[in-house]
């Protein structure tokens, strides 16, 4: 029997060595050229880099827990729990998350915290001034946490039971239809961006109780079907007088009565619901008392200060977030004439809304409400 001495194996081991470069050589030599490639691209799916053009946007999808937003943020006072209570109920049927914001007694402020008052106005211990209060303290929380957008809301509010869906659509609008920003030929710029609507805004205006638009640039709005949008004749009067006689939306037009419009916001009025994002934020607090004077009641304050064009974003109507009402004192904490009614209302089973297809509040007696002996009568054991 031949034995192979050591260099003879260290010369087949180097042969065998070089046979195998020499393959893979080869091979991908042959696969640069193409027909290697060719078949193996044949049999295995290999995922590319994504191509984004108008034939391959992806669809609209229902938005998160947090509505696409990093939070929700809702103010309250710490003595309405019954209002709290009412908002843990829709969260939890909705699927949202929220966290709670305190509202601001402003007699518990001192009056060396209050922002240098302007034009002369002392609200030194009035209900707008604790207002205001609580609004900065959300943006201050989402300065001081990095949050960098979050949906600020009030606690007296309504939504559909498919906030999911119309939150998911409105935030593809912003971020794939966005004709304000780049105008109608240049949408794709925006659709790389990692913000889920879009990076521009410092305001998004979704529970707004009033609005003014800028007359002098009502080309920039968009309309948009929405299939949970609520029939104009079930809007508040503002509300479908915007959309009829501004952006002449009836219910004519093809599917009229599901018809949302985004536009540049100006002139939102109330609280209600909106969001901000982290540069927002800090504009807020910059410019509305935290740096600069206070004037007027929040509201006011941003919509002057986006009059100004000193903050900017976007507005949807009808919006998303109307006011829920029992028709009796507790409809108000800040609002005197409401508060000196000694009624205190019909209770939530008979509160109303208005401008909303399918009220959340109105559904939980759907989700929540059984009878287990009624169920059981049938059931013999």
């Amino acid at each position: 029997m031949a034995v192979l001495t050591a260099q003879a194996i260290r010369m087949i081991q180097i042969g065998g060595a070089c046979s195998i470069v020499l393959f893979l050589f080869y091979s991908l030599s042959h696969f640069k050229s193409g027909s290697f490639g060719d078949s193996f691209s044949s049999n295995v799916n290999i995922p590319g880099a994504p191509v984004m053009s108008f034939k391959n946007v992806p669809k609209p999808k229902p938005a998160n827990s947090t509505l696409d937003f990093q939070e929700i943020l809702y103010i309250s006072m710490p003595w309405r729990t019954d209002r709290q209570d009412a908002l843990s109920l829709l969260a939890a049927i909705s699927g949202i998350k929220m966290k709670l914001i305190p509202g601001i007694n402003p007699s518990d402020m001192h009056v060396k915290g209050e922002p240098h008052m302007l034009n002369g106005q002392n609200m030194t211990g009035s209900p707008a001034l604790g207002c205001w209060r609580a609004h900065a303290n959300a943006w201050k929380y989402m300065i001081d946490n990095d949050i960098e957008s979050a949906l600020i809301l009030e606690d007296d509010i309504d939504w559909d039971v498919n906030i999911k869906e119309i939150f998911g659509l409105w935030q593809w609008q912003l971020k794939y239809n966005n004709t304000i920003r780049w105008g109608r030929e240049n949408v794709k710029k925006g659709w790389k961006e990692d913000c889920p609507y879009g990076c521009d805004w410092d305001e998004l205006w979704m529970g707004q109780c009033n609005n003014k638009v800028n007359k002098n640039r009502l080309d920039l709005h968009w309309t948009y079907e929405d299939p949970n949008g609520p029939d104009l004749d079930s809007l508040h009067d503002w509300s479908k007088k915007e959309m009829t006689q501004v952006w002449n939306v009836t219910s004519d037009n093809r599917s009229g009565n599901q018809m949302r419009v985004t536009s540049a916001t100006y002139g939102p009025l109330c609280t209600m619901g909106y969001a901000v994002s982290r540069m927002g934020a800090m504009r807020m607090l910059y410019n509305i008392g935290g740096w600069k004077g206070l004037g007027s009641p929040v509201d006011l304050e941003i919509q002057y200060k986006t009059n100004d064009g000193l903050l900017s974003g976007y507005t949807m109507t009808p919006p998303a977030f109307t006011v829920w009402r029992l028709g009796g004192n507790k409809d108000s904490d800040n609002d005197p004439n409401i508060e000196k009614n000694n009624n205190a209302g019909t209770g939530n089973e008979n509160g109303e809304s208005k401008g909303i297809k399918h009220s959340v509040r109105k559904h939980l007696s759907e989700v929540l409400e059984k009878n287990y002996w009624r169920d059981m009568e049938n059931e013999i054991r």
